[in-house]
């Protein structure tokens, strides 16, 4: 009686999957996947993406800014190091 309730338990599972795979449009791709250009989904993932590369720059651009710093004013202080 004990192996009852897993068997049941996967039973349902693959009851629940063979459903859902005899229904097609349940398993259609979303917006942002099928690749319709002007769905709310599709421009929000796009004005994500672009925000992320955005942030990246701004990151990369501080580190490098801050390096070109540190270079000058070691320069600054010391003589040895200007070409």
């Amino acid at each position: 009686m004990m192996n009852a309730v897993p068997r049941t338990k996967k039973w349902m599972l693959f009851a629940f999957v063979a459903a859902l795979s005899l229904t097609p449009r349940a398993l259609l791709a979303c917006a942002a996947c099928y690749g319709a250009p002007g769905a709310a989904q599709t421009r929000g993932m796009n004005l994500g993406i672009a925000t992320m590369l955005g942030v990246t720059g701004v990151v990369l651009g501080g580190f490098g800014g801050m390096i070109f710093c540190f270079a000058r004013r070691a320069r600054r202080h010391n003589p040895e190091l200007t070409p």
